[in-house]
């Protein structure tokens, strides 16, 4: 179900990874030797850029894109649009409809049209993605969505050696993080600056060899405004006004990893040995498969301001010899955060979303067809249509009309041109 992209969350990883990766060895653990490794990385970001690329879409998908985020909390208003859907299929409780989408790079564009019967990707960059709304009963509709992005042929268990590579990098002074990220990927240091500005690293050796890392990552649109300026306006009046964190605990209560953001700051902190994760406080000791992630999120939406806090899933690390992710269950109903006219409206289908199997949200790298390894997403959600969902429906889809257009063309750009540094800088690191 499309939705605007979280762009803090996805921009701050971008930093996190250049930062505490900004040394050889992040990016030659994408392979078993530097030839390998440099290929790998290289495809994987050529994909990302590629998808960023001057992005253009068929008039059917350009069209339902727009109502689906304009009705995905009231979904009865796209059932009956046959001409939305390049699949219907009959059920005993109504119909289930498919929308189908291929996209690639082409001639310099990166073009997405929707038509059945769209085959897994298997060239570098080339994705398919899949909407599809069932209809459960009266009022009541499942949402399933599936992305599947060609990275190369980089083998997925490869992801083990690259999360090692990049905490480990991290057990070092601050001075020698920050002096290696700017000579290693000094491009990428460049183009990404011009949104993220890193404030402070602080590393504490702790006696039993392991190291707790705190990043302090800044994010302004200032930069941005003489050669972006749709997108530094929007990033001034969603971006930086939100607030989050996200904090992985285990069974006992113990953190593992936190991310926070508040004040246009984000601040991450960890603590590894040798690569491996450790609890925050507390004896060292193996992380456990299966975590539990907690999550506030709060942002301005028009006059509004509008979120959840005490949200809590399960956070799952899958490992199979084709598969390496993370699927993440939301079974249990947060605090919500509406404003006043809301609260004359019954929650009750506030709570419809977490019940049976809950939100599912799923991320990771897994074995495609033709050895193309796939950037794979999916995302499932049940609605039961009210007024109170219509409302966040309408406030969801005010943020939307914000960001599509010209924002959202200079968005892609930026992040085209991010990747583009990155490849730069891992084809240059042979020269050193």
């Amino acid at each position: 179900m499309p939705r605007h992209r979280p762009y803090h969350t996805l921009l701050a990883a971008l930093a996190g990874a250049l930062i505490v990766g900004g040394c050889r060895a992040a990016p030659l653990a994408y392979g078993s030797d530097a030839a390998s490794a440099k290929a790998h990385f290289d495809a994987f970001a050529a994909a990302i850029e590629y998808r960023f690329t001057r992005v253009v879409r068929n008039p059917k998908f350009a069209t339902a894109r727009m109502q689906i985020a304009r009705y995905a909390f009231a979904p009865s208003k796209l059932a009956g649009d046959t001409a939305l859907w390049t699949g219907l299929r009959t059920t005993r409780t109504g119909a289930d409809r498919d929308l189908e989408v291929h996209a690639a790079l082409s001639a310099g564009q990166f073009r997405f049209t929707a038509r059945p019967g769209v085959a897994l990707p298997v060239q570098v960059g080339d994705e398919r993605h899949l909407i599809a709304l069932d209809q459960l009963g009266p009022g009541d509709w499942q949402w399933r969505t599936a992305v599947d992005h060609a990275v190369g042929t980089m083998p997925p268990a490869r992801a083990d050696d690259i999360a090692r590579a990049l905490f480990h990098t991290a057990e070092r002074p601050a001075a020698a993080i920050r002096a290696d990220y700017r000579a290693v990927m000094p491009r990428t240091a460049a183009s990404l600056g011009r949104l993220l500005a890193l404030d402070s690293i602080a590393t504490a050796p702790q006696a039993d060899g392991s190291t707790v890392v705190t990043l302090r990552v800044s994010v302004s649109g200032d930069r941005l405004a003489r050669t972006l300026p749709a997108f530094a306006k929007y990033i001034k009046h969603y971006v930086e006004p939100a607030r989050y964190r996200f904090r992985l605990a285990d069974r006992s209560g113990a953190d593992w990893f936190d991310a926070e953001a508040r004040d246009r700051v984000l601040t991450l902190r960890f603590r590894s040995h040798e690569g491996q994760l450790q609890p925050l406080l507390g004896a060292a000791r193996r992380m456990p498969d299966s975590l539990r992630l907690h999550v506030d999120a709060l942002a301005k939406i028009s006059l509004f301001t509008v979120g959840v806090t005490r949200m809590e899933g399960e956070f799952v690390h899958v490992r199979t010899p084709r598969e390496r992710g993370w699927a993440m269950r939301f079974t249990k109903d947060p605090e919500w955060h509406l404003p006043l006219i809301a609260e004359r409206l019954l929650r009750t289908p506030l709570r419809r979303p977490f019940e049976g199997t809950g939100v599912v949200f799923s991320l990771g790298l897994r074995t495609g067809p033709d050895g193309q390894t796939l950037l794979a997403r999916t995302f499932d959600m049940a609605v039961r249509e009210s007024a109170i969902m219509r409302f966040l429906g309408t406030l969801g889809f005010t943020a939307m009309s914000d960001y599509a257009g010209t924002v959202e063309d200079e968005e892609n750009r930026f992040i085209a041109e991010v990747m583009a540094a990155m490849r730069a800088d891992v084809r240059a690191l042979g020269a050193k």
